[in-house]
């Protein structure tokens, strides 16, 4: 908030009682914009497109009755808190499994990433984390939900608009050319 649109200016038409009475509300009015926090900017989370959906399949086979899972990936909740120097990021990541004719383990065993970058793409810290989603009773499509804390020591002059999150899932080679012949 501007200066200017915390000043109060008291009107000559009210009494002194009033004048009063408005004076301290101006008061409180400016205390509360000068206590008011600053806002600093979050890094931003981007889903690889091609790294956003996973089919996994049972051996070599294509056929729809091959497929033991299907997986996305997607950001939801991110938050970020300053303390001088320092960015500490709380990223909501859910993957979403749905259940194929394969698999008979009612389990999918699911495998993705977070990056953190620079604006420049320069990668300063990549982690891979597991997660296993069973599928309950005749459930097909089932959910998990993660919440990954990341620290980044920022440089003079840099704030958290100066970094990217990359998330995806890990896909094998085969995965990587499926899902570009295929979205």
């Amino acid at each position: 908030m501007t200066a200017s649109s915390c000043r109060s200016e008291t009107p000559r038409s009210l009494g002194r009682p009033g004048r009063l009475l408005l004076g301290l509300a101006g008061l409180s009015l400016l205390a509360a914009c000068a206590s008011e926090p600053e806002t600093r900017p979050c890094p931003r989370a981007v889903v690889l497109n091609d790294a956003s959906r996973q089919v996994k399949f049972n051996g070599p086979g294509r056929d729809l009755t091959d497929v033991l899972f299907e997986a996305s990936i997607a950001t939801r909740r991110l938050v970020c808190e300053y303390d001088d120097d320092v960015l500490d990021v709380d990223l909501q990541v859910e993957v979403v499994a749905a259940r194929g004719p394969a698999n008979n383990d009612r389990l999918a065993n699911i495998s993705y990433f977070v990056a953190v970058s620079q604006a420049d793409q320069t990668v300063l810290a990549r982690e891979s984390f597991d997660i296993a989603i069973p599928f309950p009773g005749n459930r097909t499509r089932v959910s998990g939900l993660e919440e990954i804390g990341q620290v980044i020591t920022l440089p003079a002059g840099l704030d958290g608009g100066d970094y990217l999150i990359y998330v995806g899932l890990e896909l094998s080679h085969e995965e990587l050319e499926y899902n570009r012949a295929n979205y």
